[in-house]
């Protein structure tokens, strides 16, 4: 479809969040922050979106599915401004029958990022 002139020449903003596809896919960066987000459609469950800064500055979502509580709550457990590591460890077989395997991820703590420095409300940039 071809954009009406007003747009043209605009660049595509990509999303922002991480796909954990293959064992060994992994984000490492400085805690932002969190929040819970619930699901728009019934077949899939809510979730707890983690928001991490990469060393290059960019800021990506990490989507976690509150059916993985023992994932929810070590990240929950990360203070923000701490550098957070979450790799997609392994797999295994779905409890439901005819459903995607499990992704087992691990969270890593790699102490405070020194160049960490909170948001504050006035600058609007609190999560």
């Amino acid at each position: 479809m071809a954009l009406p002139k007003e747009f043209e020449g605009g660049e595509e903003v990509q999303a922002n969040w991480m796909k954990f596809e293959n064992v060994g896919d992994g984000i490492k960066g400085t805690m932002l922050g969190h929040k819970f987000v619930k699901s728009t459609n019934a077949q899939y469950p809510d979730q707890e979106v983690y928001e991490i800064r990469k060393a290059d500055g960019s800021v990506v979502n990490v989507g976690i599915s509150v059916k993985k509580s023992g994932t929810i709550g070590r990240l929950n457990s990360v203070q923000p401004g701490t550098i957070v590591g979450i790799v997609f460890e392994s797999e295994t077989e779905s409890k439901t029958k005819g459903f995607a395997p499990s992704k087992n991820l691990k969270v890593l703590n790699f102490g405070t990022d020194p160049n960490y420095s909170a948001p504050s409300l006035e600058s609007g940039e609190a999560f």
